[in-house]
C-alpha cells in the first residue's frame, strides 16, 4: 500500500464515515464529529500537542480532488478533525459545541506547532473497498485474535513497568491486605493519572515516606509503616473519592496528605537504611502494631448481615423502623447496594427524628432575600446530635467513629461517595466498608434509640 506526505490544508472530513453516518458537508461533518467525540476531541488534541501524531497508526486516505489535492480520512475522521481545529482554530465559529470544550481547544491551538506534525504521512487507497478490511479489523475489537488485543489499565502500566507509580500500586496490591472483590475493581478501573499525580510531587512524595532516584521509589521507613499512607492512597483513588481534577494543582495533593489521621500516616522517627520499594521484604508487611488501649467492637466475621449479631436498637418511629427492620435482613454478599442506599437513609433519618423531638429546627434561618429556609446538611445536624448528647452525658469520644465517617470521602456515609452509588453505574459498594460504615455508626444509633 503506498504513502503519502500530506499539509493539514490536504486533509478533509469523511462525510460518510460510521461514526457519524451521512453528512451534507464539512461543517455539518464538523459538528457531527463534535457532538459524538465532546472532551475527547480535546484529550486527543492534548495528545497531538505534547507528542505528535502515533507513528504506529498512520492515516488511511482516498484522493477526492486532484486540483486542488485533497484527501478524506477512511481512517482517523477524529484526527483529522482535531487537527483542523488546532491549525485553524477559526473553524469553530457556527459550531454547537461546550464552551468549556471551546475554551480548551482554543487555548491547545495557541500552542500548536504545526511544523512538528508536517509532513503527515498516511497510507492512500485508491477506493474505499480497497480499506475496508483493515478498516474493519482496527475497529472490531479482538475478532477472535485477528484485531487488536486490548490492554487492561494495569496490564498496560506494566508496560512502563519502571515508572513509580506503578511500582507503588504494585507494592499496595501485593502487601495492602485488599480482599479478593478490592483488588480486581482496583485492576478494572483504576485512575493511574491520579495516582501519578501523587506520585509525582515531591512534597507529598515526601510526607509519604518516599523518594525517587532514577526513575526508582525508593523509601527509608519499615514497610507497615510505608503501607499505611499508600494504602489509603490507592483506596480513595479506587473509591473516586479523589481524582485528577481534586489534585489540579501540587498545595490540593500536599493538603490531602497533610490530611491524613494517624491511622493512615507512616511514622517517620521509626528510620531504617533507604532501599528500593520493590526489594523489601514481605515479613516486613507483617510486622505486628501494638493494639488500640480500647478497640471498636467489629461485626464477626460469620455472620452475614451488615446489622451486626446482638445490635437491639428501639426504634419508634414507624417509616425508620421499616428501613431498620429491612437492614436486619439484608445480606452483605447479595445485597450490597440496596444497603449502601438504606444505611444512609437510616443514619440521616435516625438524627432528623432525634433533632426534632429534641426541638432542633433541620432548616437554616431564612435567607434574608429569598426568605426560603435552606436544609441543613447531614454534616451540621449530626454535629448538633453530637452536640446534645454530650451535654447529657455522653463523653464526645463516643462519636468519633461515625463523626469521621461522615466526613470521609472513601466512606459509604459520605454523600458524594452515597450519590455514587445512586448515579454512577461503575460505583459499587464494598462489603468490608459497609460493615464498617455500621460499626463505626451504632454507637450513635444506640443513644438515638436505646
Amino acid at each position: 500500500m503506498p504513502t503519502v506526505d500530506l499539509k493539514i490544508e490536504q486533509l478533509v472530513l469523511d462525510s460518510d464515515n460510521p461514526r457519524i453516518t451521512h453528512a451534507a458537508g464539512q461543517q455539518e461533518a464538523f459538528q457531527k464529529v463534535v457532538k459524538d467525540q465532546k472532551m475527547k476531541l480535546v484529550r486527543l488534541a492534548e495528545s497531538i500537542v505534547e507528542h505528535g501524531l502515533s507513528p504506529i497508526e498512520r492515516l488511511m486516505v482516498l484522493e477526492v480532488s486532484a486540483k486542488p489535492k485533497r484527501y478524506i480520512a477512511l481512517e482517523g475522521n477524529r484526527r483529522v478533525a482535531t487537527l483542523k481545529l488546532l491549525a485553524n482554530p477559526a473553524a469553530m465559529t457556527g459550531l454547537d459545541m461546550p464552551d468549556s470544550m471551546q475554551r480548551s481547544m482554543e487555548r491547545l491551538a495557541a500552542i500548536f506547532d504545526v511544523s512538528k506534525i508536517e509532513p503527515i504521512s498516511a497510507y492512500e487507497v485508491g477506493a474505499r473497498e480497497e480499506g475496508k478490511y483493515w478498516i474493519e479489523l482496527r475497529h472490531n475489537g479482538e475478532d477472535e485474535g485477528r484485531g487488536v488485543v486490548g490492554w487492561k489499565p494495569i496490564v498496560a502500566a506494566r508496560f512502563r513497568k519502571r515508572e513509580p507509580a506503578i511500582q507503588a500500586l504494585d507494592l499496595v496490591l501485593e502487601h495492602g491486605g485488599f480482599n479478593e472483590e478490592e483488588t480486581e475493581a482496583i485492576r478494572s478501573k483504576f485512575s493511574l493519572t491520579t495516582l501519578r499525580r501523587v506520585v509525582e510531587d515531591k512534597t507529598a512524595l515526601a510526607l509519604l515516606g518516599l523518594t525517587v532516584k532514577d526513575n526508582q521509589l525508593r523509601t527509608n521507613i519499615p514497610g507497615a509503616e510505608l503501607m499505611k499512607p499508600l494504602r489509603k492512597v490507592v483506596r480513595d483513588i479506587a473509591a473516586k473519592a479523589v481524582n485528577s481534577r481534586t489534585f489540579n494543582k501540587s498545595e490540593d495533593i500536599v493538603k490531602y496528605v497533610r490530611g491524613f489521621g494517624k491511622s493512615d500516616s507512616a511514622d517517620a522517627t521509626k528510620k531504617i537504611a533507604e532501599r528500593p520499594v520493590e526489594g523489601i521484604s514481605k515479613a516486613e508487611f507483617t510486622a505486628k502494631t501494638p493494639k488500640p488501649a480500647k478497640p471498636r467492637p467489629k461485626p464477626a466475621v460469620d455472620w452475614p448481615y451488615v446489622v451486626p449479631k446482638g445490635c437491639s436498637l428501639t426504634v419508634t418511629d414507624n417509616r425508620i423502623g421499616e428501613i431498620y427492620k429491612e437492614l436486619q435482613t439484608l445480606k452483605l454478599s447479595d445485597a450490597r447496594n440496596a444497603i449502601a442506599v438504606l444505611l444512609r437513609v437510616f443514619l440521616e433519618l435516625s438524627v432528623d427524628h432525634f433533632l426534632e423531638d429534641n426541638g432542633i429546627d433541620l432548616h437554616h434561618s431564612a435567607d434574608p432575600k429569598s426568605g426560603k429556609k435552606p436544609w441543613k446538611s447531614l454534616d451540621k445536624k449530626l454535629a448538633e446530635t453530637v452536640d446534645l448528647l454530650i451535654k447529657v452525658g455522653v463523653p464526645k469520644a463516643h462519636f468519633a467513629a461515625v463523626t469521621r465517617s461522615v466526613s470521609d470521602k472513601s466512606s459509604p456515609m459520605h454523600m458524594d461517595l452515597f450519590h455514587r452509588y445512586v448515579h454512577d453505574r461503575f460505583q459499587t459498594p464494598v462489603t468490608t466498608d459497609l460493615a464498617a460504615a455500621w460499626n463505626n455508626a451504632q454507637p450513635l444509633f444506640e443513644k438515638i434509640w436505646p
